[in-house]
Parts: structure tokens; C-alpha cells; sequence
């Protein structure tokens, strides 16, 4: 068999316009290396990571690839409806057989207005007999009724109405009129109406659908076949883009494939049915026969499982609940959920194995474990399952009955009897952002409980997954959103997500994941990661990027879609940003379909993948770890002490501080805060985001750790030890004496100094924060801005160790950071704002507005345009023109 990992390369304006000797020295390098590349394999035996180097890479058989794949599902595109009645027709033919249970689904997408629907019908023009018989509603809602239904049922159905509406149909006959209204809560359920589960369908056989259709406004429909289950299985509808998408990534030289698999989950006892997993993956070798396949597993237990183990099912506050999920700290989930991954996977490498890459499982909110109902009001950890494994938790944390009261300073609770704490408890916030070390301990304890069980439920799948993959395959997980989770009101670690390092420590995950985060995505911003990205390259694992950027072929109101763009010329500037940034980081990523309805069916997009080989390529060949100047540090421990509502300080603070890092003009790396304690971030500037808890000994170690550097601490640094608060430890970190301020806004506006040196805006939180500090001991000359009350909220001060800046409002901005920077010695790209990610020759900009980009280089050697070949200028500053959302991407030619 062929290598299917690569195809041959087609000449690309890169490497066709590149002048002179630097041309020839690019060819050859290419050449030489994709020769290697492409040597035949008779299979695939191990798809692996390798981060030996730092600069973690995908190894088939011992050879570095490119981490670039497709991620689609088999869907409908959608149909086009008008404000004028029209016939909509179309024909398909089933991938399988479904001989009595099959359903029609109609989805009228995520916008307020109305929809007229009549004379349906299904034609199976092989046998020449209807399944669908016309279907009109002259009857009024009892036609309806008779073979058809809606979801979601009773109040979670916050959006849909149905009727029948006289004279509005085809002819001025009866309409079947679904009328929708925005969600009050802003969040649509997916509302759809379908047939009862009774149709007949038959591979290989031709059926035609016809009905006639109005909307108001116009709007896309999708119509699709399913097989109800655990997971419903696609059929067919209006031609799909999945197969076709697949064939344009192996065009340009992307063969991984990822996609969702059905993982069966039978009763005991009863035979397991592997149609549907055979045919998923048949159905991606059939499109691209040398794909190399990345099943995405669905972890969920089915219907009978849980009417069985009531108990391990999660339990919210509130109703009605919106979710249903298995209790992730259950070991009776935990065994059975392995049993069955074990089992599809050693199933799979029996069938598909010379074609499977690796395996990921997905579990809880939107499959990336995280706690169901973590971006709403609700709070979980109220079921059977979780109250027996706090309680086993608190066994193993204390050693006993007394250690437990003393800790909790209460005298009559026990491990036996100790109850998770209320949800009035979870949503107080007595002391403001922070939970009170010593009062809140049940609080600390209950959050670091949910981040360890999510954790560990993580670690136990994937023990089964390489156990069962026989250690050859990747393994591949979301989780750790460290940074994204900061925008959650009621407190970041509602999601479970704050346990990474233990996570990292489990050598059977080989990559990471999730999609680019959803704050500052679109054109001209710079499409962060979600986590501590270079703490898990620092960990040997590979970071990967979910792109489901919304292209202009996107459809739905999906996450992100406000940020979607409407041409291909601004969805090709987004994937250059996106999968550049990911070149120069050492991520994978895979361009998503998420709404499985074409978002990626244009070669003009796959174009810019192909390209982008002469950059990709190189670093295969010569792979260079990330580690830029500038670190930006967050602490797992002291995120789990965030209170509800204290979204306040950690939206501006963690969340959006990605923005002026992202536009301070140089690159920046993120980490967690134990990699910089155990000496393994060697940044010039070190700006410590949440370091609002840490103990006296780490104290030391990070003081240690970062001597000679310029370091920014932000917001509360130090405050919290381990069951105290100090004002002591906040001046022995930072070297300013600090003191409380309060009955003020969380607001500072810049000093007459700092505007001279660049820093001019103003920036916090326009209201009340607790607790709240300001360098009481700051002189004129270090202070660079003010609270209200004129003392010092911003503070620069040469220690003998390195300089200290103190940020006391929630948030940064990137004319500080600039401010910041120099001081440190970082080298600055730019000096206005603009989205750069450099890492060797490679430079990245993407425009955050129009005009001309000033850059230093820095590094000898004359500039290129890579892709293009173009000459930029000679060593130093170039001035590249761009406009807002241009992408370009540059190499010093040394």
C-alpha cells in the first residue's frame, strides 16, 4: 500500500517565486525532506506524539507528519427558503439499511419568524411505492399529529409553536405554520419537528422528497433521515458535503480524518452490533481510501443504563433540567464507560487498525468534558453517586473525623455525614471575588473535588483507550480550558477544568484540545488558545486547535457565528491566522464542520492548506520549540478559590487579558504557574495572572524562579496563603507594601507619567471590586496609574532582583504590556498594536487595523512573504502594508 500520509507536492507560488540562492536552498530543503516523507508503508502500525525535542510532532511509524486534518460529519446541506412559496425537491440514497424505525427531521435554524410547510411526501422510486404518502393538513393538527411530533417537549421548548393555518398552503390549501421566537434566555434548543420513528428505508434504493415550502424572513432548512438511538444514526437527505470535504483535504495533503463513531453500549448479556461503527468508517474510506481515521467517541451511557443507575445520573438545583449526564465521579460509570471504549476501539483496530490514527472520547457539556450546564445558572453535584464520592474524597484528604472538623472549623461534621454544600453556599460570595481560605475551606474542598473527579474520569478512558489501541495509537482529549473558563458566573471551576496538571501527568493522552477560543476570533483579533498551551508542549503532549471557524459557507448560530465572515477572501485571512499561529506554536488542528453542512466545501480554502506546506514543512524537518519572551501565567489552585460572580475580576483578568497580549507586539506563550516554580519557563517577562494563592514555600520558589526578570503581578498577588490571608505575603512577592482600598470603583485612569511613556487609557471595572489593593508605599516616579482616591493602582519599581510592575484593576492593556516589555528587554515586532506569532525566521501578523505595520525583525537577513516569494526589505525595520484582518507571513532569509 501506498503512503496515504502525503500526496506528491504540487508547485506553489512559494516555492516558485522565492529569488536567488534562498530558493534553491528552500527547494532542496523541501524536496529532500518530502522524499523521506513519502517513502511507501505497507500499513500503519504506530500513530504516536514526539515532543522529545520540545516541539511536540505526529509520528507515523517513527516519521514526523503534518498535524492537519479534517473534522466532518455525513449531514444535510441546507435548503435556501424564500418570502414566495416554492417546491423544494430533492433525491438520496441511504448509506444503510433501517427497515422500520427510520425518521425525517425538519430544523428551521436559530431565527425568529414563521415557516409554512405542505404535501410532503417520500417516494421510493426503486420499489415505486410511497413512504411518506403526500401528507397535507387539510384535517388541521390532527394531520399533524397522526405522524408527526416536535422537540423539545413541555418547557425546555422555550422557541416553537406549531398549528395549521387555513388557505396559506400550496393552492390556498391548509399549512402546517411552525412559528419561532427568540429564546428568552438567549439560548435556542435545538427545535425541530419529525416524523414517528416508523419509516422504512433500504440501502442502495433511490427515494425522492418533495414538499412545498414558505418563510418569513427567509432562512436555511435542513431536512435529514436518522436512525433514533443512544446516537442517531444520519441516512440521508439533500446531497451531503461530508464526502466531498474529505476529498478536498486529501487534495491537499490532509488525510487524518476525524468524525464521529457510534460506540454501542448493549444490555448484558446482549449481542453487540457493530453495523453502524463499520459503516461510519467505511464511509470516510470510501470518500479518501488512504485517510487515516480519528473516531470521535461518543461516552454518554444509553437510556437503559440509566433507568438501571439512577443514582450515578447528575442532579441539578433547578428545574427543569436541560441536560441529563452520567456522574463522572461514579466508578460504576467510570468501569462500565471503559468496558465499552475498550471494546469499540479493539474492535476497530481489528477491522480498520492500518487506517485508524488514534481515538477520542467525548463526554459531558458538548462532548469536552466539562460539567453539563456550566455556562448557565444551574450548579450540579447534587446526585446519589456525587454526595458517596465526596465522601470518600474528604476520606483520603483527611485523616479523620477531627482533622476534618478542624480544617472546617465545624465541631459536628464528620466524614460519614458531611453533605455537599448547598447551592445558597456555592452562589454566597461574602468576601467578594475570593472564597475566605479558612471560612470557605468546604467550598475549596467541594471545587477541588469536581476538578479531580472530572480529571480522573478523563484519565481512567484513556487508560483504557491506549490499553486497547495496544499503546499504538494517539489518544486524544479535550480539557483544560484554563483560560476560557474564567468568563463562568458561577466561578470558573464549575467546569471541572482545573485540574490540567493532573491531567498532563497521564502518560496514556497524547493530545490535547479544543476549539480556538470564542473571545477575540474574529478578523483583526488573534484567535487564542483556551489553555496553558505551552505548559502541555512542556508536559510532552501536543496541543490541538478545533478551527470550526464559521466560514462564508457557514450556517447555524452556532458558538462563534457572530464572528463568521461572509467571503472567501476573509475566510482564507482567518485559516492563515489560525493555522500559522498553529505552525509557529506546535499545534495540530483540525478545520471543522460543525454544522456539518459544508462549512469547508471550497478548494479555494483547502488552496491556502496546500500552501501553507511551505511553512509547516520546514519545521517538521527542523523543529523549533515555542518559547517566546513573554509568559502569561495562570495558577490552577488559586482559580479554584474564585466565588461566583467573581467573573467580575476574571473576565477581564484571564479571559479577555488574551486580547492586549495578543496585540502587544510580541508573542507570548501561556503556562501554568508550576512550570514557572519548577524552572521551566525562561520568559524575560513573566506576567502572573492569578497568583492570588500561593504558599510561603511557593512563595519563595517563584520569587526564585523568576530573579532577573521583570515580573507583572495582577490583581491580588499573594494574598491568600493556604487558610490565611496576608497584606505581609502581597509585599514580600511584590516588593510593594500593600493596603486595602475600597468604596470605589475598580477603575484607573493613567499618570501624567505614563502617558508620556506610551501608556494613555484608562482600564478596570467600572465598579465596586472586594478586595481591592493599592502600593501604599509607591513613589510619584513609580507610579504609573490611580485609583479614584489618587492612590497608586499601577506601580513599576526596580528591585534588586529584576522590576516589579503591580496591576492592581482587573485586566491589562496592551500599551502597558508595550510599557512593560521594554523594560524587560523583550524584543518588540511592532510597536502599535498588531496580532504577532514568531518562532525562528517565522513571523506572523494579522492586521488588528488598516494602515501600514512597522516591523523589526530581529534577526538578520533579508524579509520574504512566504508564501508569495514577494521581497519585503533588507534587515531591520520593514514596513509591511496591510488592512485590518490581512494575514501575512513572513520569513528572515539569513
Amino acid at each position: 500500500m501506498r503512503d496515504f500520509l502525503h500526496r506528491p507536492v504540487r508547485r506553489s507560488r512559494a516555492s516558485g517565486e522565492q529569488p536567488g540562492g534562498a530558493q534553491i536552498r528552500v527547494l532542496l530543503l523541501a524536496a529532500c525532506f518530502f522524499a523521506r516523507l513519502v517513502q511507501p508503508a505497507s500499513s500503519v502500525e504506530t500513530v504516536r506524539v514526539d515532543a522529545g525535542d520540545g516541539a511536540p510532532r505526529i509520528v507515523v511509524d517513527g516519521r514526523p507528519v503534518r498535524a492537519r486534518m479534517f473534522w466532518g460529519a455525513p449531514g444535510s446541506r441546507p435548503l435556501a427558503l424564500g418570502t414566495a412559496g416554492q417546491q423544494v425537491e430533492f433525491e438520496f440514497s441511504p448509506a444503510q439499511d433501517e427497515p422500520a424505525q427510520a425518521t425525517m427531521h425538519f430544523r428551521f435554524g436559530q431565527t425568529a419568524g414563521e415557516v409554512l410547510l405542505d404535501d410532503i411526501q417520500v417516494v421510493d422510486l426503486t420499489a415505486g411505492q410511497d413512504v411518506v404518502p403526500v401528507q397535507g393538513f387539510e384535517s388541521g393538527m390532527q394531520d399533524f399529529s397522526r405522524s408527526w411530533t416536535f422537540w423539545p417537549p413541555g418547557e425546555q421548548n422555550n422557541v416553537g409553536t406549531i398549528g395549521v393555518s387555513a388557505g396559506r398552503g400550496r393552492e390556498k390549501s391548509a399549512a402546517l405554520c411552525v412559528t419561532l421566537t427568540d429564546p428568552p434566555d438567549g439560548r435556542w434548543p435545538d427545535f425541530h419537528i419529525y416524523h414517528h420513528a416508523n419509516l422504512a428505508l433500504r440501502s442502495g434504493h433511490r427515494y425522492r422528497v418533495r414538499f412545498w415550502a414558505r418563510a418569513e424572513p427567509a432562512r436555511d432548512l435542513t431536512v435529514a433521515f436518522y436512525r433514533p438511538g443512544q446516537a442517531f444514526t444520519y441516512l440521508g437527505g439533500p446531497p451531503s458535503p461530508f464526502s466531498r470535504q474529505i476529498k478536498l483535504a486529501a487534495d491537499a495533503g490532509v488525510d487524518f480524518v476525524s468524525f464521529p463513531v457510534h460506540m454501542p453500549w448493549p444490555k448484558p448479556g446482549e449481542p453487540v452490533n457493530w453495523t453502524t461503527s463499520d459503516a461510519q468508517c467505511q464511509a470516510v474510506l470510501e470518500a479518501n481510501p488512504h485517510a487515516l481515521l480519528l473516531p470521535r467517541i461518543g461516552m454518554e451511557p444509553p437510556a437503559w443504563w440509566r433507568e438501571a443507575n439512577p443514582g450515578d445520573m447528575m442532579a441539578w438545583d433547578q428545574r427543569p433540567q436541560k441536560h441529563s449526564g452520567a456522574v463522572v465521579a461514579s466508578p460504576t460509570y467510570r468501569r462500565d464507560a471503559a468496558e465499552r471504549l475498550a471494546a469499540l476501539i479493539a474492535h476497530l483496530e481489528d477491522k480498520f487498525g492500518e487506517h485508524t490514527a488514534g481515538y477520542h472520547p467525548c463526554g459531558q457539556n458538548t462532548g469536552e468534558w466539562f460539567y453539563q450546564e456550566t455556562w448557565g445558572p444551574a450548579l450540579n453535584g447534587y446526585a446519589p453517586g456525587d454526595l458517596h464520592a465526596w465522601r470518600s474524597w474528604l476520606a483520603e484528604r483527611y485523616a479523620d473525623d477531627a482533622a476534618l472538623r478542624a480544617a472546617w472549623q465545624q465541631p459536628q461534621v464528620t466524614l460519614a455525614s458531611a453533605e455537599v454544600p448547598t447551592p445558597a453556599a456555592r452562589r454566597a460570595a461574602p468576601n467578594g471575588v475570593l472564597h475566605d481560605p479558612q471560612a470557605g475551606r468546604p467550598l475549596i474542598d467541594f471545587t477541588e473535588f469536581q476538578q479531580q473527579m472530572m480529571a480522573d474520569c478523563v484519565c481512567e478512558l484513556a487508560r483504557a483507550a491506549r490499553k486497547a489501541s495496544r499503546g499504538r495509537k494517539l489518544v486524544v482529549f479535550f480539557y483544560g480550558y484554563v483560560f476560557e473558563f474564567g468568563a463562568i458566573r458561577n466561578g470558573p471551576a464549575t467546569a471541572g477544568h482545573y485540574a490540567l496538571r493532573r491531567v498532563l501527568d497521564c502518560s496514556d493522552i497524547d493530545v490535547l484540545c479544543s476549539p480556538i477560543s470564542y473571545f477575540d476570533r474574529g478578523l483583526g483579533q488573534s484567535g487564542p488558545a483556551m489553555t496553558a498551551a505551552e505548559s502541555v508542549a512542556l508536559a510532552g503532549k501536543m496541543w490541538l486547535y478545533e478551527d470550526d471557524t464559521r466560514t462564508y459557507l457557514g450556517s447555524g448560530r452556532f458558538p462563534g457565528w457572530a464572528d463568521g465572515v461572509t467571503t472567501i477572501e476573509d475566510t482564507n485571512r482567518l485559516l492563515l491566522r489560525n493555522t500559522a499561529q498553529c505552525a509557529l506554536r506546535n499545534f495540530g488542528t483540525w478545520w471543522m464542520d460543525l454544522g456539518a453542512t459544508g462549512w469547508f466545501d471550497d478548494p479555494r480554502m483547502w488552496a491556502e492548506m496546500d500552501r501553507l506546506k511551505a511553512l509547516d514543512l520546514p519545521l517538521l524537518d527542523q523543529p523549533l520549540p515555542f518559547r517566546p519572551e513573554v509568559a502569561a501565567v495562570i495558577d490552577e489552585a488559586s482559580m479554584v478559590r474564585v466565588a461566583a460572580g467573581g467573573q467580575i475580576v476574571t473576565v477581564p483578568g484571564v479571559y479577555e487579558v488574551r486580547r492586549a497580549l495578543g496585540r502587544m507586539g510580541a508573542p507570548y506563550g501561556q503556562y501554568l504557574q508550576d512550570d514557572v516554580l519548577a524552572g521551566r519557563v525562561p520568559a524575560r517577562m513573566v506576567v502572573l495572572l492569578t497568583s492570588w494563592r500561593l504558599s510561603p514555600r511557593e512563595r519563595r520558589e517563584l520569587l526564585v524562579a523568576t530573579r532577573e526578570r521583570l515580573r507583572v503581578w495582577c490583581y491580588a498577588p499573594g494574598y491568600h496563603e493556604e487558610h490565611v490571608s496576608s497584606l505581609d505575603a502581597m509585599q514580600e512577592l511584590t516588593g510593594f507594601q500593600m493596603r486595602s482600598v475600597s468604596g470605589q470603583d475598580a477603575w484607573a485612569e493613567p499618570t501624567e507619567l505614563a502617558k508620556q511613556l506610551g501608556f494613555v487609557e484608562g482600564f478596570g471595572v467600572k465598579q465596586p471590586v472586594a478586595p481591592l489593593f493599592a502600593a501604599a508605599d509607591a513613589t510619584p516616579a513609580e507610579t504609573l496609574a490611580t485609583w479614584p482616591d489618587g492612590s497608586a493602582a499601577v506601580a513599576l519599581r526596580q528591585t534588586a532582583d529584576g522590576w516589579s510592575l503591580f496591576v492592581g484593576p482587573p485586566g491589562i492593556t496592551s500599551p502597558l504590556l508595550r510599557l512593560a516589555a521594554r523594560k524587560a528587554g523583550v524584543h518588540l515586532f511592532t510597536q502599535q498594536d498588531c496580532n504577532v506569532y514568531a518562532n525562528g525566521p517565522y513571523l506572523v501578523l494579522h492586521a488588528a487595523q488598516d494602515g501600514p505595520v512597522m516591523v523589526a525583525p530581529g534577526r538578520r537577513g533579508e524579509v520574504f512573504d512566504l508564501l508569495s516569494g514577494q521581497r519585503i526589505g533588507p534587515a531591520g525595520q520593514v514596513t509591511v502594508a496591510m488592512k485590518k484582518g490581512d494575514t501575512r507571513i513572513l520569513r528572515v532569509a539569513e
